[in-house]
């Protein structure tokens, strides 16, 4: 497993990338999410949790409010790095068990503030320690819980897998992680 720094000269945000993809996840998440293609086909295939989850009945309507809520969310992950308020404003536990750890939580982000509805945009990190990150995907979840759909089931494996890793990997906090990314 690689990892590419989010902002050149900073060790608290980091993406998982894959060596034989183009982009690291955080980049790859805002391609997709500002790619009308992608996002209509997803809307149309996802049309009933739409419905049923969020009460809009328009596909275009969903493409227009991801592309404001992507925008958003992106401009929060990079202005927030350079604050102490990754965990405080940014990332939440993704479920109460992690809630209880300290060590290599699993996390969530959104746009807390989403003005008209709930955001369905995630990003998915692993907490390194206070305010480090590091991202392993993300997906617009539609429904309640991640194991109800095939593509928020598939972060969450990215999720629990990266953390593994970390762990066989002896990394505990920020500087056991760059260390390790010294060595590979």
């Amino acid at each position: 497993m690689k990892f590419a720094r989010i902002i050149k000269g900073y060790d608290h945000l980091w993406a998982v990338k894959e060596p034989d993809k183009e982009y690291d996840e955080l980049t790859s998440l805002f391609e997709k999410w500002n790619n009308a293609d992608f996002l209509f086909d997803f809307f149309r295939d996802n049309v009933k949790d739409l419905r049923n989850n969020f009460h809009i009945e328009k596909i275009s309507e969903a493409i227009q409010d991801t592309f404001e809520d992507a925008d958003e969310l992106e401009e929060l992950i990079l202005k927030f790095p350079y604050t102490e308020n990754l965990d405080n404003s940014m990332f939440k536990p993704l479920d109460i068990s992690d809630a209880r750890c300290v060590e290599l939580t699993r996390r969530k982000a959104r746009n807390w503030n989403r003005g008209k509805h709930a955001s369905w945009l995630r990003i998915y990190a692993i907490r390194l320690e206070v305010n480090v990150y590091v991202i392993t995907g993300g997906a617009i979840k539609l429904t309640h819980l991640m194991r109800d759909k095939e593509h928020t089931a598939m972060e969450l494996d990215k999720l629990n897998k990266c953390k593994a890793y970390l762990k066989a990997n002896g990394v505990f906090d920020k500087d056991s992680f760059v260390d390790l990314n010294k060595e590979g």
